[in-house]
């Protein structure tokens, strides 16, 4: 790694970069994502920049090597008024090139952060064949509760996924 990578919020004017990582995540991680790439490959870029937090408690974070995204994770609140208290980490990704070097964690700790601020409880899941995520999300305080059996099913292979939460002190 000859730069270190800036981690920040995306903004809107960050959707074309979004979009191009995400859809490498979808493709090349199928297993590891509720969405696919054939459900995001056309959307519009508009609704891809309308889907980027602008400010308060949702964010996605970004990964930068100079302009070049190579990660991302997410954070939302849940929008019931009666799971307001929890939010889930969403779209965790690295490209390959940049994996190994921590900043899957780095990403994740942003998340956590955020969360802090803003929940009781984060919430994630993981696939069971993610043995490095889930090693990460384990060392970084997250606690399973569950497994979801057959939670994801790409073409014909099923996969299971572990739950997960992190509780902070009440906001």
């Amino acid at each position: 790694m000859t730069t270190q990578p800036i981690i920040r919020p995306l903004t809107p004017s960050d959707a074309q970069a979004f979009r191009e990582v995400r859809l490498e995540a979808l493709a090349t991680n199928p297993e590891a994502f509720g969405s696919s790439y054939e459900e995001e490959v056309d959307l519009p870029l508009e609704t891809i920049r309308s889907r980027i937090p602008v400010a308060g408690q949702n964010a996605i974070f970004g990964a930068f090597v100079g302009e070049r995204l190579v990660g991302m994770a997410g954070f939302a609140v849940h929008n019931r008024v009666k799971a307001s208290h929890k939010g889930v980490m969403w779209g965790v990704y690295v490209h390959a090139d940049w994996r190994g070097y921590g900043l899957g964690r780095k990403l994740v700790q942003h998340v956590i952060e955020q969360a802090s601020r803003h929940v009781i409880i984060l919430e994630a899941a993981v696939g069971l064949n993610n043995d490095s995520a889930r090693r990460t999300y384990h060392a970084l305080g997250f606690k399973p509760y569950g497994i979801e059996p057959k939670a994801l099913r790409v073409g014909d292979t099923f996969y299971d996924e572990e739950l997960l939460s992190i509780e902070f002190s009440a906001i």
